[in-house]
């Protein structure tokens, strides 16, 4: 029997005219939910190269890495996940060619105030709170 670990994992807040891309996730884990585009580091692979490789599986954007953010623990017992998510904020290099991809149905750009009224995971509110985009 295997034993369960955390898992790492990256998350890419891409920025564009005062607008944040969430994509509408399409996998049994928080299905139907808004979610910051991200997914696991593999072994051997840097925090922003797995950023970067994500946003690009999952949205089909080249982007530059601004600055880390912040990261948060994220536990989900009954849907089988825990993970520690790093969260970069980035600008995107080719925004003409932004499609969902992988686990995402939908990705959009939203004002902050267009995010409040979505339903999104908890990790949207505590990252968009704590990195000074929401109050």
């Amino acid at each position: 029997m295997s034993e369960k670990r955390p898992r790492v994992g990256a998350a890419v807040l891409v920025e564009h005219e005062g607008k944040l891309l969430l994509g509408e996730r399409n996998k049994v884990n928080a299905n139907g939910l808004w979610i910051i585009p991200g997914g696991g580091v593999d072994f051997g692979e840097t925090l922003e190269e797995a950023a970067i490789r994500e946003i690009k599986e999952e949205t089909n954007l080249d982007v530059d890495i601004v600055k880390f953010l912040c990261w948060k623990e994220i536990i989900n017992v009954p849907g089988n996940y825990h993970g520690m998510v790093f969260f970069f904020l980035a600008k995107a290099k080719n925004l003409n060619e932004l499609e969902a991809k992988e686990d995402l149905s939908e990705v959009k750009f939203f004002s902050v105030d267009e995010i409040k009224e979505l339903n999104v995971v908890g990790s949207v509110t505590d990252v968009l709170t704590d990195c000074g985009f929401m109050n």
